[in-house]
């Protein structure tokens, strides 16, 4: 990385960048939880920024709880499950533009757990509008499962997002609409990586016809099974194993 601030980079940008070098050598493990980082004198020479571009960059780590910056002292790399949020998480599934398969699979086990609540609080909540925006999406999921409209796999992913994020408007719940986001930002990194979750018989609509079901009658343990049911059957499709200890 070359310092280029005075002829149309920005500083900001050269920061960035710095931090975004750094960010990768803490998730990939190549400094660990507790390790020092070197010194901003050796980080300039190393990436060739000037010092106030690496002191920029060690802030905006600073600010998403990677690392602890002393006065005088040396700047430590923190343990991300104690200090990162959930912006990092992103970077933690797809690292280095592969996905971690162990971080994959704990977003796919906490889906499920979206999921069910989701369907839950969307029988209580939904409005009638509600019920029929979410009936579209779910016929529609249906007839291009069956070929009855073209699209495949990628039409199938499309349209699950969809209805994954009419679900949560119908909860009305703003926290797990942001908790959508960062689902949807590991999702749409690497969109190939699950064409598994949407091709042969791995995805089954009729559990999300279920569910809309279930929200119309306003039976809320059945609209939690359902999408229960429809969460377990990507984590399946991707990590058939059954139980956990046998990874």
């Amino acid at each position: 990385m070359s310092e280029a601030e005075g002829k149309g980079a920005g500083k900001g940008r050269v920061a960035e960048e710095l931090a975004s070098s750094l960010r990768e050598l803490i998730v990939e493990g190549e400094i660990g939880a507790g390790d020092a980082l070197p010194s901003e004198r050796e980080l300039a020479a190393k990436f060739e920024v000037n010092r106030s571009s690496v002191r920029e960059a060690l802030h905006r780590l600073e600010a998403v709880g990677l690392i602890e910056m002393k006065h005088g002292g040396a700047t430590r790399v923190r343990d991300v499950l104690v200090s990162a949020g959930l912006h990092l998480l992103p970077f933690l599934v797809a690292r280095s533009g592969r996905l971690d398969p162990e971080w994959l699979r704990d977003l796919l086990e906490v889906r499920v757990m979206f999921l069910s609540w989701c369907g839950e609080q969307a029988a209580r909540r939904a409005s009638t509008d509600d019920v029929e925006r979410l009936e579209a999406i779910a016929r529609e999921v249906a007839q291009v499962h069956a070929g009855e409209r073209r699209g495949g796999a990628k039409a199938l992913m499309t349209l699950d997002w969809d209805f994954f994020a009419a679900l949560v408007a119908t909860t009305h719940n703003r926290v797990l609409a942001l908790l959508t986001n960062v689902v949807r930002e590991v999702h749409t990194r690497d969109p190939a990586k699950f064409k598994a979750v949407y091709e042969g018989d791995a995805f089954e609509p009729k559990h999300l016809l279920r569910a809309v079901e279930a929200v119309r009658k306003r039976d809320s343990a059945a609209a939690a099974a359902a999408m229960r049911a429809h969460g377990e059957s990507a984590l399946q499709a991707i990590f058939p194993t059954p139980t956990r200890g046998k990874r």
